[in-house]
C-alpha cells in the first residue's frame, strides 16, 4: 500500500493554491495602484512588447480565449487604453495598439508589478529565481 503524501507536497495543488492567493493579491495591488484588472494589465504589458498584434496573437500571448479577449478589448477601447484597426494586408484581420493613455497606464502597471515581483522573490537567490522561472516555463510543456 502506498503512503499518501500530504497535500502540500502535491505540486499541482500547491501551485493552484499559490496561484489563487497571488492572483487575489495582484488584483488588490492593481486596484490600489493603476485601478485596472489583472486581465487588462496583461493586455497592456503584452502590447508594450507586441504593439500592433492581432487579436488572436493577443489572446495567445495573454493566455486568454478568443471570446474573452474580444469583450476585454471592447472595454479597453471604451476606456481609451487601446485602439483596434484593420490590418493593412488583410481587411478581415484587426490589429490592437496602445493609445497614449494606454502607454501611460502601462507604466503605472509596470511599476505596480516591479514592486510586486520584488516582494515575490524576497529571500530567494538569483539561482533559485532562475530555477523557478525554468520550472514554470517548462511545466506546461511537460504535461502537454
Amino acid at each position: 500500500m502506498a503512503i499518501a503524501r500530504t497535500v502540500d507536497r502535491r505540486l499541482f495543488f500547491l501551485l493552484d493554491r499559490s496561484h489563487q492567493q497571488l492572483a487575489q493579491r495582484a488584483e488588490h495591488v492593481l486596484a490600489q495602484g493603476s485601478g485596472i484588472s489583472r486581465s487588462q494589465a496583461a493586455v497592456l504589458i503584452y502590447l508594450g512588447y507586441h504593439d500592433g498584434c492581432t487579436l488572436t496573437e493577443l489572446a495567445l500571448g495573454t493566455g486568454r480565449k478568443n471570446a474573452a479577449i474580444s469583450g476585454l478589448t471592447d472595454r479597453m477601447v471604451e476606456a481609451g487604453l487601446i485602439s483596434r484597426q484593420n490590418s493593412y494586408g488583410d481587411r478581415r484581420t484587426r490589429t490592437v495598439n496602445l493609445t497614449e493613455a494606454g502607454w501611460a497606464k502601462r507604466e503605472v502597471v509596470m511599476e505596480d508589478f516591479r514592486d510586486f515581483n520584488t516582494k515575490l522573490v524576497k529571500g530567494l537567490s538569483e539561482a533559485e529565481v532562475n530555477t523557478v522561472l525554468k520550472f514554470l516555463t517548462l511545466s506546461v510543456e511537460n504535461v502537454s
